[in-house]
């Protein structure tokens, strides 16, 4: 295998609980031809003291951005990178040692990929194991993506992307927080062919503070994505591109539904869902309990 560098890029905000876990799994990779730029992103809490016993490896470097973001944290840590791959990982995440050594040999494998990533296991706050598996796809997955067809890519954490692929599709959109994974995903798959290794090779945590609960955001974000996936031209025809977006709304339906308690915004993207492309309310029918008259 060769020694490609690889630069690892964590963007904190307020990680003090979990970021030693997260950083130790990179100092115990199998793979030892890596560096790790930690970009706190205006933390208020105990990250930065966290963080400086491990700042004595050379291999290691600390930023500092005034809050700003996800986006712009792995922007910045992209910038004053200078791996061959890139690997963007949260900072409540964590990797098992042969990570980025499983990942770099899919590189050279000979197929031609833009991106490789690995299945994660999900944990809870604790790092205990709930059972449950991220799994992706390999291929050419733009469609399946827009389609939001399950879980084509698990995670940021879970990718390793050519340092000149990252350039090309220019980084993260700092306009956006929760779907701003998405938006990479979908960048990439429009040019490239996605790889994947087919074990689980990190853990994925959910935890209370996850980003993802913030559902007026996910709202904000998820329509702008497909909206700017429109401007991208990556919608073959008007029908595909209305069943892509009757998927969001369904998506955003059932968040709003269910997560948020808020059944009159649910309602009001089940209509859309069903406007957009009629043959959702099908979808829908499966997934209503048949009723049944109390005797």
């Amino acid at each position: 295998m060769s020694q490609a560098l690889v630069s690892v890029i964590i963007p904190a905000y307020n990680a003090g609980e979990f970021i030693e876990t997260t950083i130790k799994g990179i100092v115990e990779q199998h793979y030892s031809h890596w560096e790790l730029i930690i970009v706190d992103d205006g933390s208020t809490d105990d990250t930065p003291e966290k963080i400086k016993p491990y700042l004595k490896d050379p291999r290691i470097q600390y930023l500092h951005q005034k809050n700003s973001g996800v986006s712009q944290a792995r922007n910045l840590g992209f910038k004053n990178s200078s791996g061959n791959f890139i690997a963007f990982l949260d900072a409540d995440d964590c990797w098992l040692p042969d990570n980025i050594s499983e990942k770099v040999k899919k590189f050279e494998s000979g197929q031609e990929y833009g991106l490789v990533h690995s299945d994660m296991k999900v944990v809870d706050e604790y790092l205990n194991e709930t059972g449950e598996t991220l799994t992706g796809n390999e291929g050419f997955l733009l469609d399946e993506l827009l389609l939001s067809k399950g879980c084509s890519i698990p995670a940021p954490s879970s990718i390793l992307v050519k340092r000149e692929v990252v350039a090309m599709v220019q980084g993260f959109d700092t306009n956006l927080s929760t779907s701003a994974d998405l938006d990479f995903f979908l960048r990439v798959a429009q040019l490239f062919k996605i790889g994947r290794v087919d074990k689980a090779l990190g853990l994925y945590r959910k935890h209370p503070n996850n980003m993802h609960l913030n559902i007026q955001r996910m709202e904000k974000d998820n329509l702008y994505v497909y909206q700017k996936a429109e401007r991208n031209n990556m919608f073959h025809s008007t029908w595909f591109k209305r069943r892509c977006f009757s998927n969001m709304y369904m998506i955003l339906a059932g968040s709003w539904w269910i997560n948020a308690s808020n059944k009159k915004k649910g309602l009001e993207y089940i209509f859309k869902s069903v406007w957009m492309y009629p043959p959702a309310v099908l979808k829908l029918l499966k997934k209503l309990k048949p009723f049944k008259p109390s005797k």
